[in-house]
């Protein structure tokens, strides 16, 4: 399966739809993941009813916007969210992985791009078409010396090396300066300066370019004009295709490619089932209700318990602790609960989870107990001298036992 990463917040939604459908339009078997502070869960929940019909599936990873805000672009146009994909070798656990920013869309096949071996390489990218560069007859530029900076908004990331080089941090640290010319993409290329291998330039097409290329520099129209199909078009600079008006070629085909409906394209690889397009059910609830966002094992059970929908309540807003945790389908928060939710979540709850640090919320307890719900705890997290015949603590690396005993429980409701 093709890994793919794309990156944005929810501001720019409609765009990083626009090229998943260009990216599925001409391929099968993609994993793609999403790295975003704010997306909501539910349109990768709606988005993965679709993409599972033909072998393929996205993924929500959350990143803590905390982290973005120390980072700032040069650029008006370019977000602090774009920052994200420094977070890559954290966040995504594959060897090699596509980067894409999100004024991209796909024209072709990608298995030839995946098909490349690193080598001595940690990425693979195209030089910055402002470049004055020759090009040997394959459409390559032939002296790499010319080339003054790598386009980062296509590469190709040797993410095993990167780990094993313990270079995230490195990188990340680095993104902190403001002075960095064109901010994160330079950080990059100076960080893996000599390790770049170059793509073939139809990877990358720069189309955003082609204004400056009337303007006085012809050698951009000489690049451009060297690649007859592009494979991925890339809108660089402001000149978006999306904005009211534009200057430049291809704006319909970003057009084109975001006016597909999602059924017309599953529909090109075999029958589109729209029975699947559905609301998530699931065998049991569980609540947790917590005045702190510490809480214990919680992610473990979210994880070995997809079946079992957990809902975390507070009557306060929540930390990205976690409010992250919405990437996973059988999760639902609820900062600043409602009386009314309140309500139905505790009517409905089948299990009850006392895994919080932190002052316990007594009255809600209270109310689980009379509605005789199981609460289940661990050592480190227990309320002490509760006198609840119902209620069962479990050593704090005892993940797999509670998690087996929960589904016992949901199993024989």
């Amino acid at each position: 399966m093709k890994t793919i990463v794309l990156n944005g917040d929810y501001g720019f939604l409609d765009k990083i739809e626009t090229t998943i459908k260009s990216i599925i339009y001409h391929n099968q078997k993609v994993k793609i993941y999403v790295i975003n502070p704010d997306i909501p869960h539910e349109w990768f929940i709606n988005l993965n009813q679709y993409l599972n019909q033909i072998g393929s599936q996205i993924v929500d990873k959350k990143i803590d916007p905390g982290f973005l805000q120390k980072l700032h672009s040069r650029y008006l146009h370019i977000n602090t969210s774009a920052y994200g994909r420094l977070f890559i070798p954290k966040l995504i656990k594959e060897d090699k992985v596509l980067y894409l920013d999100c004024d991209i869309v796909v024209d072709s096949k990608l298995d030839d791009l995946f098909d490349l071996k690193f080598g001595k390489n940690i990425l693979y990218a195209v030089g910055d078409f402002y470049g004055k560069y020759e090009f040997d007859s394959n459409g390559f530029i032939t002296n790499l010396a010319d080339i003054v900076e790598y386009n980062t908004g296509v590469t190709l990331i040797n993410n095993k090396k990167i780990r094993e080089e313990n270079l995230a941090d490195e990188m990340i640290k680095m993104a902190e300066d403001p002075n960095w010319p064109n901010g994160d993409q330079s950080v990059i290329n100076e960080l893996f300066k000599g390790r770049i291998g170059q793509l073939h330039p139809s990877y990358n097409y720069q189309i955003g370019y082609e204004a400056y290329g009337y303007r006085g520099n012809s050698h951009i129209l000489k690049g451009l004009n060297l690649i007859k199909n592009p494979k991925i078009i890339h809108y660089i600079t402001e000149n978006k295709p999306f904005n009211m008006v534009s200057v430049g070629s291809l704006r319909e085909k970003w057009w084109h490619y975001r006016r597909l409906e999602w059924s017309e394209i599953i529909s090109k690889y075999g029958n589109f089932d729209k029975s699947k397009i559905k609301d998530l059910s699931f065998d049991g609830e569980a609540f947790l209700f917590t005045h702190l966002a510490e809480t214990e094992n919680i992610e473990q059970l979210i994880q070995k318990l997809p079946n079992i929908r957990f809902n975390i309540a507070a009557y306060t807003p929540m930390a990205f602790l976690l409010l992250k945790l919405i990437q996973y389908d059988n999760v639902r928060v609820f900062p600043t609960i409602m009386e009314k939710d309140l309500d139905r979540e505790i009517n409905e709850a089948d299990i009850y989870l006392d895994i919080n640090y932190g002052p316990k919320a007594d009255e809600i307890i209270e109310r689980i107990m009379k509605r005789r719900v199981p609460i289940f705890s661990f050592d480190q997290t227990k309320s002490q001298n509760l006198d609840y015949n119902n209620y069962h603590v479990f050593p704090d690396n005892q993940i797999d036992e509670m998690a087996e005993a929960i589904k016992k429980v949901v199993e024989n409701i």
